[in-house]
């Protein structure tokens, strides 16, 4: 099992989807709105992040930090048996500047915003000059009548030439995109964790198919065709664990023959051998739900 590196900000990142072959007059109805009158407070609010993560102030991170970023990003790091708050500030990902930075714009749904920046974003990897341009969306949450940071992704643009000359000439209709956008409304405070008595990962192909993975009555995420990884949240305790399985038919972004493949690997620790302790490979009869217990090693 490979080691997972905590992702303080919930880290994301990404390549640009067709967004900009979409006609911006078929965005959805009820998407959020643009409200740049949100950005001086919102970037106040990541500044304020930042500098938490740079001078290692929990105090701080917890002011100015949603409610339940806080406690996803703790339960990531229990889930990994490794220590709170130590593990937080131990994070090799930097906390990007917006110096040099060319703002986009702020969409808003009163209670979720993004605010998108264009340029080279540095994530304290080397020097600015062998950073490529990229776009860089923070996402904020509202609660109790105080924007909050949440997550920022970093979606890469690579050599795509039309939406450089779509930023040069200051049109920012591709911010429609699914990548741009603020959540739809505030997320659920999750319940926190219990150290685990194994780090638990799960290995996720579902090529032409979304599935939803739940571990123990707790959410691991929703995949839709990719392949990827995803920590178990909560891990795994000794003795009989249950996993549930939600999946639906979606169409193959990439063409390939769907398939739907499930792993879970566990370990005592993440620098220990992990061995796979479910498998689920239903070939061509996927069932729209499963629900089954797996046993772990005493």
């Amino acid at each position: 099992m490979q080691t997972f590196r905590v992702l303080l900000t919930a880290l994301l990142i990404s390549t640009l989807s067709n967004s900009l072959a979409q006609d911006p007059m078929t965005a959805e109805s009820g998407a959020a709105q643009p409200d740049n009158s949100l950005r001086v407070t919102l970037e106040s609010t990541y500044e304020t992040w930042r500098r938490s993560i740079d001078t290692n102030d929990l105090s701080l991170w917890e002011q100015s930090t949603a409610f339940s970023r806080q406690i996803e990003t703790r339960n990531r790091i229990v889930s990994q048996k490794m220590p709170f708050p130590k593990a937080l500030f131990d994070d090799p990902i930097g906390a990007p500047p917006l110096a040099g930075l060319i703002s986009l714009g702020v969409l808003s749904t009163g209670d979720t915003a993004t605010s998108t920046y264009f340029g080279k974003i540095n994530l304290g990897e080397g020097d600015g000059g062998s950073i490529p341009d990229n776009l860089l969306v923070l996402h904020f949450l509202k609660e109790e009548g105080r924007w909050l940071f949440d997550n920022l992704r970093i979606v890469k643009i690579g050599n795509d030439g039309e939406l450089l000359f779509q930023i040069r000439n200051r049109d920012f209709s591709f911010l429609r995109g699914e990548e741009f956008q603020p959540a739809k409304v505030l997320p659920p405070i999750p319940q926190p964790i219990e150290n685990p008595d194994f780090v638990a990962e799960a290995w996720i192909d579902a090529t032409g198919y979304e599935v939803t993975l739940t571990v123990n009555g707790r959410l691991t995420g929703t995949f839709k065709n990719l392949k990827t990884t995803e920590l178990v949240i909560g891990g795994l305790r000794k003795g009989e664990n249950t996993v549930k399985l939600d999946i639906q038919s979606a169409k193959a972004s990439s063409g390939g023959t769907p398939k739907v493949e499930i792993a879970i690997y566990a370990a005592p620790s993440s620098k220990d051998p992990a061995q796979r302790v479910y498998h689920y490979s239903p070939g061509a009869n996927v069932p729209p739900t499963i629900s089954e217990t797996f046993a772990t090693g005493q």
